[in-house]
């Protein structure tokens, strides 16, 4: 049954990972030419920082990576994720989708846990890159997907959901993990969307 997972996970984990490389990517400088032939005024650097924070990922650019969603009907809410989070195994896969420091995708498979309050996803990551680029880039996008490929109707054939957790700081992070042996690093649920 697991062989059948990847042929259908493989294509969301792309298309993700190909919305985060696109949220990462820093806008095209202009050419002096252009700058010189402009009539507005010169940038002053208030301005030149509201620009690139503009440019920087926000939930907004990652979650507009699809203009459609197809499986809503088997989609996780955030009690469904809960309970498909409280059975262990899981009954599908889960990747991490990050972008690296180059902006290259990176994917990764792993076993996220959630948080009492339900607010965070919780990962035991050793410091391998995918944590690297939880820390360094803030955002990253979950991918739970169940396939039944018996079920009769789509909805139940395909559920799951892709889930933009952002790192929330040091800080926090470290009074999440207080008096704990084995501390996690904890992403902040941001949205709960569907498959695709």
């Amino acid at each position: 049954m697991k062989k059948n997972l990847v042929p259908l996970a493989l294509p969301v984990a792309v298309a993700v990972l190909l919305a985060l490389s696109a949220c990462q990517t820093p806008p095209a400088a202009v050419s002096e030419p252009a700058i010189a032939e402009s009539a507005e005024p010169a940038v002053d650097a208030s301005s030149a920082a509201s620009e690139a924070e503009a440019a920087s990922p926000s939930v907004d650019t990652i979650s507009a990576a699809s203009g459609k969603h197809y499986y809503e009907a088997g989609s996780y809410d955030a009690e469904k994720l809960k309970v498909a989070l409280s059975k262990y195994p899981y009954a599908g896969s889960v990747t991490i989708s990050t972008v690296n420091e180059d902006g290259s995708p990176n994917l990764a498979v792993a076993i996220p846990g959630l948080s009492a309050d339900g607010q965070y996803l919780t990962f035991g990551l050793a410091e391998n890159r995918t944590r690297l680029n939880m820390v360094g880039r803030r955002f990253a996008v979950v991918a739970i997907y169940e396939y039944a490929p018996t079920a009769e109707n789509k909805a139940d054939r395909n559920r799951g959901c892709r889930i933009i957790v952002e790192y929330p700081g040091e800080e926090t992070n470290a009074a999440l993990n207080a008096g704990k042996e084995r501390p996690s690093l904890y992403m902040k649920i941001v949205k709960i969307l569907p498959l695709g």
